[in-house]
């Protein structure tokens, strides 16, 4: 059974209807992420040693978070609309970067009007797959989410 770590985004909710998919899919650890709390990163780390998952999935913030995790850890990771530039805060991951070892699979809404898709291709033009939604936003309609993963995990 594939365990899959998944982190909501910023003004997200913990649960939900994405994370209701991953558990039919495998172990879900779904955490209450507090971007704020300056303990997070700590939290995080434990939460890798201890869940060990097999796929981190992470949606804006999220996203951000899961890319610095999969690095560090060498976890093969999906990104919806990843908050890697244009952030309203600065969760303390203590300056760490990662170069990406393993591929990730990169999801851009192409009307994203929060987090700007061509930035952030800019950023990742190296990565193995980005895929491009076209009239999408920020938010990850279940239907993406789910065909995203049925393609590239199942």
């Amino acid at each position: 059974m594939k365990k899959i770590l998944y982190l909501h985004g910023l003004e997200s909710q913990q649960g939900g209807e994405k994370v209701d998919f991953l558990s039919s899919r495998g172990s879900v650890y779904a955490p209450e992420m507090d971007y704020e709390d300056p303990k997070l990163f700590n939290k995080l780390n434990k939460i890798m040693v201890e869940f060990n998952p097999d796929l981190i999935i992470g949606s804006s913030m999220g996203g951000y978070t899961a890319e610095i995790l999969g690095g560090l850890f060498t976890k093969p990771t999906i990104l919806f609309n990843p908050a890697l530039h244009s952030r309203t805060i600065q969760p303390n991951y203590y300056g760490i970067k990662v170069k990406r070892i393993l591929p990730s699979i990169v999801v851009l809404g192409s009307e994203d009007p929060i987090i700007d898709p061509t930035i952030t291709k800019r950023m990742l033009e190296d990565y193995d797959t980005i895929v491009d939604i076209e009239g999408m936003g920020h938010r990850i309609p279940l239907e993406v989410f789910v065909d995203t993963y049925n393609k590239y995990v199942e």
